[in-house]
């Protein structure tokens, strides 16, 4: 991983927290648009946030996912292995 790879992942993580300045959120999706691994972690980072948002959400951490979503879980996860 690069400096820059490690300077976007801190971002990425640091968007679900604070909003990104105008030009945090430029050089962010400037290297998105070139650095697929850094997309499939930002897109797996985001997919995590949901889940946990969505258990936190429920009473007893039991979630129920559409079809679709589900769909979509598994195919992230299965991109990062």
């Amino acid at each position: 991983m690069n400096h820059a790879c490690k300077h976007v992942s801190r971002l990425a993580s640091d968007s679900i927290e604070r909003k990104l300045s105008l030009w945090e959120r430029f050089r962010f999706h400037l290297h998105l648009a070139m650095c697929r691994n850094c997309r499939n972690f930002d897109q797996a980072l985001e997919l995590m946030h949901q889940a946990t948002e969505l258990m936190r959400k429920t009473r007893y951490g039991k979630i129920e996912l559409t079809d679709t979503q589900r769909d979509r879980l598994h195919k992230a996860m299965d991109e990062q292995i």
